[in-house]
């Protein structure tokens, strides 16, 4: 084993002096040797003060309870606004600033001029146990509320105070606050949130926030976005608003029960410039029950009448008929009563339609026009009419494709062909009575003839030809479906081609609902019916 020890081998001794100041340009004072004074003014613009009331410690500020003193001026908190210059009479200040809950920080705007800066704490309460929240809902206590009435006051923890007012259609829509309020039942819900796009910037301050979910990030216009809680004081919400208090309606006035009516009493089935229409009902027994005779009633121009005999069984619309202008009934020349029991009883109806020009609370109309029958208010009622307007049907959708697949599209399928119907000349007749809602397909089997089937109505039994026109009947009105005309058919059929077709009737969609309240029947049976109304050519 061997050690290598470490010797001297050369020792250098020198002396190094250390000066203040360079031997080649010296040192350089600057004096006065009289004296004198010098003075100047300079004006700034100030900012806002900023305090934080809860430095050292993190707890957050209940509302409305900080009061602190500067520039000998007395400052209170009202939900996240501080006010000065409070009158004691009627509790009215001056707007100096806001808190924020969340931070303890304050900003001062407005306070007294030409006094010190210095801020004395008197009245300070903070908490650990009170969640913040992003989203507020509640119900006011009476409805219906006014609509644009209603005004939420609320304290955020980094935002100061938020003044939130809904439209007339109950929308919240603010940078920091979205909600919606229904007038009718006093819903308000709100959420808290600013809408941020997220950046590669900030994307990974926003994931190390505690509500921070990668589900709460959507796209929007190409750009990625995320919601940002806004936390609020939930026991700072203060609301104002409107509501509408009604009178209870007399129900002998209306007629009926306004137990089960709206809030208001009202119902709205008559506006100005509807269609309302007055109808009265009534029963006239026929002296005898004779094959051909005609009968008077008592009144006339009426709108409907039919037949019962004497235990309210209808007689057969085809066994008599009606004049409704003259009011007359007159029994067909075969009528037999054949089961009917005498004495047969009339029932008929004459109204008087017009639009309305008035309409009041109390339940009285007012028409633009004057009733031109007389009406017993035992017998009579008021009602209003849906108006359907003009219906005419018609086909749509004409086309044709090489092959018939079974499939109800609106548009062709497959190949094309040359062959085709000229309806620009020769159109597909429609009528209303005998037009139905329905999707057709004719299915040539040759080069001249074809079948028909329909998508509900199925194949029907009448076979047709490009040599004679085509008009299979409706066997509910006699009337053709529709007539394709011979002359409207080209050449170069073949078979397996199709021509398609849609037929719209003039039909109008109803919804009838009928609501019969909760008691002991009455009578053994109930019905009602649906009366149609309709313009009329008159032959003179």
């Amino acid at each position: 084993m061997t050690i290598y020890q470490s010797s001297v081998k050369n020792i250098v001794q020198s002396s190094v002096t250390y000066k203040a100041y360079s031997e080649t340009t010296g040192i350089k004072a600057r004096y006065r040797d009289a004296d004198g004074s010098a003075t100047g003014a300079k004006s700034i613009t100030s900012g806002n003060l900023k305090f934080d009331l809860t430095y050292g410690f993190s707890e957050q500020i209940l509302p409305s309870s900080i009061r602190f003193k500067l520039g000998g001026e007395t400052y209170i908190d009202r939900t996240g606004t501080l006010y000065r210059n409070i009158d004691q009479n009627n509790g009215s200040g001056t707007l100096s600033g806001e808190v924020k809950y969340g931070t303890g920080e304050i900003n001062v705007s407005s306070w007294a001029p030409n006094t010190d800066n210095i801020l004395t704490l008197e009245s300070l309460a903070t908490t650990t146990d009170l969640p913040p929240l992003s989203h507020i809902s509640f119900r006011t206590p009476v409805i219906p509320l006014r609509p644009s009435s209603l005004t939420v006051v609320v304290g955020t923890l980094e935002h100061g105070q938020l003044t939130l007012t809904a439209d007339e259609n109950g929308v919240i829509e603010t940078s920091r606050a979205h909600g919606l309020v229904n007038w009718d039942n006093g819903f308000v819900q709100i959420y808290f949130y600013t809408k941020t796009e997220v950046t590669v910037v900030n994307r990974m301050e926003l994931e190390a926030e505690d509500w921070y979910d990668p589900l709460l990030e959507y796209e929007e216009a190409g750009k990625t976005y995320i919601n940002v809680p806004v936390w609020v004081d939930a026991s700072s919400v203060r609301y104002n608003a409107i509501a509408y208090t009604y009178l209870p309606i007399d129900s002998e006035l209306l007629g009926l029960s306004a137990t089960r009516l709206p809030i208001d009493g009202r119902v709205p089935i008559f506006r100005v410039g509807g269609i309302g229409i007055v109808s009265s009902t009534k029963s006239q027994e026929l002296p005898s029950a004779i094959a051909g005779t005609t009968y008077d009633l008592n009144d006339q121009r009426i709108a409907w009448c039919e037949l019962e005999d004497a235990n309210g069984v209808k007689v057969g619309y085809d066994l008599y008929t009606v004049d409704y202008d003259y009011g007359r009934v007159t029994l067909g020349g075969d009528f037999t009563l054949l089961g009917l029991v005498e004495p047969l009883t009339a029932k008929y109806r004459y109204q008087d339609m017009g639009q309305i020009r008035d309409v009041q609370i109390n339940g009285q109309l007012t028409f633009t026009k004057p009733l031109t029958h007389n009406y017993d208010a035992v017998d009579t009622i008021v009602g209003s009419a849906l108006v359907i307007g003009d219906m005419q049907a018609r086909y749509t959708r004409k086309f044709v494709q090489q092959a018939w697949n079974s499939v109800w599209n609106d548009e062709p399928t497959g190949s094309g062909v040359s062959a085709n119907y000229n309806d620009s000349l020769y159109p597909i007749l429609i009528t209303n009575k005998g037009a139905i809602q329905e999707r057709w397909a004719i299915v040539f089997t040759g080069a001249e003839s074809f079948y028909c089937v329909g998508e509900y109505t199925g194949r029907l039994v009448l076979a047709g030809s490009i040599s004679v026109d085509y008009a299979p009947l409706n066997p509910v009105t006699g009337v053709p479906y529709f007539t394709i005309k011979k002359e409207g058919w080209g050449a170069g059929w073949a078979n397996g081609n199709v021509l398609r077709f849609n037929t719209v009737a003039a039909n109008f969609p109803v919804w009838v609902i009928r609501t019969v309240k909760q008691s002991e029947p009455a009578v053994l049976s109930d019905q009602f019916q649906i009366m149609l109304r309709g313009d009329i050519d008159r032959v003179v």
